[in-house]
C-alpha cells in the first residue's frame, strides 16, 4: 500500500532539517557578516570577481595585507650583504672616477706627483686653487654620477647623494634640507643659511626616510693619489672648529657605524 503523500512531505522536512543541524539556527557574527558582503560585493564587481584565490574572496584584507607590507619595507634598513655591495660599488666609483679625470685633465697615462698636486690653476669661474683642488673637486662629480649610475636603478630611495642635514640649536633635533630649498638659497647668494650645515657624499637610509640613516661614506682622492685619506678639520671660526668632518657627521646623524672615507688606492677606510 502506498502511503499517502503528505507522509512524504513530513519525511522529507525531517530529513533537511537534521542535515542542516543548529548551524543553521545559529546567530552570525559581525565578522561574518562583514566577511559576507566583502564576498558579495566583490562578485557583483566584474573587476574583483575577475581575480583568483584569496584576491577575490576577501579583497579588503589583501589590501591591508599589501599596506602592512609595505610599512615593513620602509623600515626596513640595508642588510650587511647589501652594505657589502654598495661598499664595493663605492670603490669601484672612485677607482674609475680617479683614472678618468686623470686621463682628462692630465693627458693619456698622466699621474698625480706632488709638484703637480701644488700647482696653481684658476677655474672656469676665475677662482685660483691648487690643482689637487681642482682635480679633487672633478673626481667628486665623477664618483657621485658613477654611484647614481649603478645604484639609481635598483635602490632608489635608500640613498641619497651629498644630502644636506641641519642642527636646529633650539630643539636639538636633525633636520633634513629640501634639496630644491638649498639650491633656491644658493641661486638666492643666501650662503649664509647653509652655515652649520653638513653634506655627506652618500648616505645610506630606510626608504624613503634621509633622517633614518644607517651608513655615511665621502669620497676622498688625496693628491698625491699614494697618500692616506683623511678627515678634514673645520677651520678656525667655523661652527665646528677644531673638530673634523667624520666627529660632526656622527653627531648629527648617528648613523648605526663610524662614517667611513672611500678612495681610489685604499678602499673604504674609518
Amino acid at each position: 500500500m502506498t502511503p499517502p503523500r503528505w507522509m512524504w512531505w513530513l519525511c522529507c522536512l525531517l530529513l533537511w532539517t537534521a542535515c542542516a543541524g543548529p548551524e543553521m539556527r545559529r546567530h552570525r557574527s559581525y565578522s561574518q557578516i562583514a566577511v559576507d558582503s566583502a564576498t558579495a560585493g566583490c562578485l557583483r564587481n566584474s573587476a574583483c570577481a575577475a581575480q583568483v584565490g584569496q584576491d577575490a574572496i576577501l579583497p579588503w584584507l589583501t589590501r591591508a595585507a599589501a599596506r602592512a607590507g609595505q610599512a615593513a619595507a620602509v623600515m626596513r634598513l640595508w642588510e650587511a650583504a647589501e652594505v657589502a655591495r654598495v661598499e664595493r660599488v663605492l670603490v669601484e666609483c672612485a677607482k674609475r672616477a680617479n683614472f678618468d679625470v686623470n686621463e682628462r685633465m692630465l693627458g693619456p697615462g698622466g699621474r698625480t706627483t706632488r709638484a703637480i698636486c701644488e700647482e696653481r690653476v684658476v677655474d672656469a669661474n676665475g677662482r685660483e686653487m691648487t690643482r689637487a683642488v681642482q682635480l679633487g673637486n672633478a673626481k667628486h662629480e665623477a664618483a657621485l654620477a658613477c654611484v647614481q649610475q649603478e645604484l639609481g636603478g635598483t635602490d632608489a630611495g635608500r640613498f641619497s647623494l651629498e644630502p644636506r642635514y641641519l642642527r636646529d640649536t633650539k630643539t636639538g633635533r636633525t633636520r633634513w634640507l629640501d634639496p630644491e630649498e638649498v639650491a633656491r638659497w644658493l641661486a638666492a647668494g643666501q650662503f649664509f643659511l647653509l652655515t652649520g650645515t653638513i653634506a655627506p657624499d652618500v648616505v645610506l637610509h630606510a626608504l624613503g626616510n634621509p633622517l633614518n640613516v644607517q651608513a655615511v661614506y665621502d669620497f676622498k682622492f688625496p693628491c698625491p693619489v699614494g697618500n692616506f685619506p683623511r678627515w678634514d678639520p673645520y677651520p678656525d671660526g667655523h661652527p665646528f672648529a677644531s673638530k673634523d668632518q667624520g666627529e660632526i657627521y656622527q653627531q648629527i646623524l648617528k648613523s648605526e657605524g663610524a662614517p667611513q672615507l672611500v678612495s681610489p688606492n685604499f678602499g673604504v677606510t674609518p
